[in-house]
């Protein structure tokens, strides 16, 4: 997920305070989500082992699986880490798709292969899903050969990852600004996706939901009101940019939830709930003052912006 700035910029030419946590303040967690820590989404540069120390020094309860460096523990240092993770009850929220399926096919196959050598390693590792987004243009491809490319793609990861037990979770990207990027337009609303998911056809496929981009979208609740528990496979909250409307935020900048209040985000998280979501969420801001904080700094107000939900 947090490759998406260096994908656009690949093919395209407020003052922010500490905030110190109080243990006081995690008494009014909403239990029924966990806050996650994805250091991807706030250019937080950690090892595993540095990961797993903040979430559990900032009170979060899902950290994004650092699969790299899981991978290249041997097998007596993925079970410390896993049993230092129970301790602290912390679990694995979804892991950003570890395969380019917008390239070529060549890219495409190997990064199924690379996925293959690993899906049993993933799946000992108790991680739950993958998710990844969906691109609303495409240089040279239409909108039906660009769907059927998914289709068939996707289709190809979700049974990879289903024979090991896991979930794909995809997200559609709505701000309308992006829509210029290249010539032919892609799907980038609910009910689009809702399209490709039906046409994948495969159960373990599913929705990561942002309020930043359903916003952007003009996704209400009631266009969102055909999901279930089951079909939510992951959550981010993330607010817009003050001075600009739903027609003209920009994808990569955005703020955390709270800060502008733009977003009704109270509501999103509310209609989560009704669903019967109760995992973790976490924040991608792509906010470049928050980039350069430095690490504790950055941890307090990312901490911070989802206690104002209670998480």
């Amino acid at each position: 997920m947090s490759n998406r700035r260096q994908f656009i910029k690949s093919f395209s030419a407020a003052a922010i305070s500490p905030f110190f946590i109080q243990s006081s303040d995690l008494i009014y967690a909403k239990k029924e989500f966990m806050a996650s820590l994805n250091p991807g989404a706030i250019s937080l540069k950690c090892t595993a082992d540095e990961l797993l120390d903040y979430a559990i020094k900032f009170k979060f309860s899902s950290i994004s699986p650092p699969l790299m460096d899981l991978i290249r523990f041997n097998a007596g240092d993925q079970k410390a880490y896993l049993m230092k993770m129970q301790k602290n009850g912390i679990v694995f929220d979804s892991g950003g798709l570890p395969l380019e399926f917008r390239a070529s096919e060549s890219k495409f196959k190997e990064g199924c292969e690379f996925l293959k050598e690993n899906i049993d390693t993933f799946a000992s590792l108790n991680i739950p899903s993958f998710v990844t987004w969906i691109m609303p243009t495409h240089k040279t491809l239409t909108y039906i050969q660009n769907f059927k490319q998914h289709r068939t793609r996707l289709y190809e990861v979700a049974s990879i990852l289903e024979n090991a037990g896991l979930k794909l979770g995809l997200e559609y990207v709505g701000p309308k600004t992006l829509m210029a990027r290249d010539k032919h337009p892609f799907l980038h609303s609910a009910a689009g996706l809702r399209e490709l998911i039906e046409e994948i056809g495969k159960k373990n496929v599913g929705y990561l939901l942002d309020s930043f981009h359903a916003y952007c979208a003009e996704d209400k609740n009631k266009d969102l009101d055909f999901l279930n528990s089951d079909d939510i496979i992951a959550v981010q909250i993330n607010d817009g940019v003050l001075g600009r409307t739903a027609a003209t935020q920009q994808d990569l900048e955005r703020e955390l939830p709270g800060d502008t209040k733009i977003i009704d985000i109270e509501s999103f998280l509310n209609f989560i709930s009704s669903k019967g979501y109760k995992g973790p969420v976490s924040v991608e801001p792509f906010n470049d003052e928050i980039n350069k904080m430095q690490a504790i700094r950055k941890l307090e107000k990312v901490r911070g912006s989802l206690l104002k939900f209670g998480i």
